[in-house]
C-alpha cells in the first residue's frame, strides 16, 4: 500500500538500490562521493510509482534512467513509508524492461 494518495503529472518515483551498511561512519560529503560513484553502475532501478498521467510505465517496472537525471545536487528525494525514493519525470527513462 503506497503511503500517499496521488502521485500528479509525468512524475515517477524510483527505489533506490540500498547500500551495504558499514561500521565506518563517513561525513556527509564521503557519502555523497560514494552514492555518487554507485549511481554510476545502476542499469535497472525499479519503479515504485507514477503519476497520473504517464503513460508507458508501470510501478514494478524496471528502468534504465539518463544519467543527468540522477545528479545528487539536483534530483529530488522524498522520505515515502522510511525509505528515500527519486523524484523523476517519465522523459527521464530511456529504457523500460
Amino acid at each position: 500500500m503506497k503511503e500517499f494518495k496521488l502521485l500528479r503529472g509525468r512524475a515517477i518515483l524510483v527505489e533506490i538500490p540500498q547500500k551495504k551498511e558499514s561500521g565506518i561512519k563517513l561525513s556527509e560529503k564521503d557519502e555523497e562521493h560514494i552514492m555518487a560513484e554507485a549511481m554510476k553502475l545502476w542499469n535497472k532501478l525499479t519503479v515504485y510509482a507514477v503519476g497520473d498521467k504517464v503513460e508507458d510505465v508501470k510501478a514494478g517496472d524496471q528502468v534504465y534512467i539518463r544519467t543527468s537525471a540522477l545528479n545528487l545536487e539536483v534530483v529530488e528525494r522524498i522520505d515515502v513509508g522510511g525509505s528515500v525514493k527519486f523524484v523523476l519525470n517519465e522523459g527521464d527513462v530511456v529504457i523500460v524492461w
